[in-house]
């Protein structure tokens, strides 16, 4: 069965209208939606980025209908933030390249999946999703994907109390919705997200499944494994109102580790597809790891990265590809098509992921050695 749309008229009536300046599709079929508030079940939802001072609050969503019988959701990354001195070090669309910044506030000219390569080059003939219908959610709330809360912070340099709308997860169920009206059942079911997007796929895996509960289904985490530390986990719940289904998670659910997510999941969905991509030693991953409190982050965020990824292993439907280096993502990047550290190519481990009988899990050899800027 072909993705389809049901055209504009529907569009407008569930509280969402194409932007003014992109009525139609763009020649690579790309459309950009401009989400507007939304009523849903007697909630009124209003998408919005993090609205930290200086910034767009707008926010938008990209969808391009495909010709194949699959679907690919995804979420993008761009850092995060959670207390005072984080939430403080906002990245504007407009800002001096060299200041240094820990999350994106604010849509920028660079989200449009039109500009990346990786699974949105639509052209080549490696990447087994070129021809699947996708819809794009960009991230500028600091939450991956997974706030639902207006936090209160003081910047630790000037003493000035600033708010931050930490709304990734509303943003989601406006998407969710549209998506509910617009895009009908595929076959095949691609849930993933690179960085911050791969926790914000994992958050909104079970949701997604309940819209499309037949065919196929593969969720991938490129570059998030899930390694933090006790007090980003207490921010994260407090500043966040991190928000995960019960019916997965348990009514406890705010209160499982970012490490066991995919664990969870995968027990949960015995019959769908989990998989992990990282590097050893990737760079973005191990900084936070550090900027939430962890001593020696290099080598502590590769060893216990290493331990947990060896533990998801053991359920059947797992598999992970961990290569060498310290690069930070692949499914937007031309790495996509030249990875090969496993010993095998990136690109035949995911079309055997999403469209063939289940990969082997991949991992380089003699590489974990630390790289020379690593700490001691």
């Amino acid at each position: 069965m072909n993705i389809a749309t049901i055209g504009l008229a529907a569009v407008l009536l569930w509280g969402l209208s194409f932007s003014p300046a992109q009525a139609e599709p763009k020649a690579d079929g790309w459309v950009r939606i401009e989400a507007k508030p939304l009523q849903i079940d007697g909630r009124l939802y209003e998408p919005t980025c993090s609205q930290a001072e200086g910034t767009n609050a707008a926010y938008a969503f990209w969808y391009r209908q495909g010709t194949g019988d699959g679907l690919v959701v995804y979420f993008d990354g761009g850092g995060a933030c959670w207390d005072d001195a984080t939430c403080a070090m906002a990245r504007h669309a407009d800002g001096d390249p060299g200041r240094r910044t820990v999350y994106k506030a604010e849509l920028m000219s660079a989200d449009d999946p039109a500009r990346m390569s990786g699974i949105f080059n639509l052209t080549d003939t490696r990447n087994p999703v070129r021809d699947w219908s996708m819809v794009f959610l960009p991230y500028c709330t600091g939450d991956v994907h997974s706030g639902s809360n207006t936090a209160q912070y003081r910047n630790p340099q000037t003493g000035r109390p600033y708010t931050i709308q930490h709304r990734g997860w509303d943003n989601t169920q406006v998407v969710l919705h549209w998506m509910r009206s617009n895009v009908s059942r595929p076959a095949r079911l691609l849930v993933t997200g690179s960085s911050a997007g791969a926790y914000g796929a994992a958050t909104h895996y079970a949701s997604l499944r309940e819209m499309y509960p037949r065919g196929s289904a593969v969720f991938l985490g490129d570059a998030g494994q899930g390694v933090t530390t006790p007090d980003f986990f207490s921010k994260r719940n407090t500043n966040w109102n991190y928000r995960l289904p019960e019916k997965v998670f348990g009514r406890n659910a705010q209160l499982s580790a970012d490490v066991d997510m995919v664990t969870r999941l995968a027990a949960h969905f015995p019959r769908d597809r989990f998989a992990q991509y990282t590097t050893t030693y990737d760079a973005t991953q191990r900084a936070f790891y550090g900027l939430m409190g962890a001593e020696k982050p290099c080598d502590a965020w590769t060893a216990k990265m290493a331990q947990e990824l060896g533990r998801r292993q053991d359920a059947a439907n797992f598999r992970s590809y961990l290569a060498k280096g310290e690069t930070h993502t692949i499914l937007r990047s031309p790495l996509f098509f030249t990875e090969n550290s496993g010993g095998a190519a990136f690109t035949d481990w995911f079309r055997e992921l999403v469209v063939g009988s289940p990969p082997s899990n991949i991992a380089c050899t003699d590489c974990l050695a630390p790289p020379a800027r690593c700490d001691s």
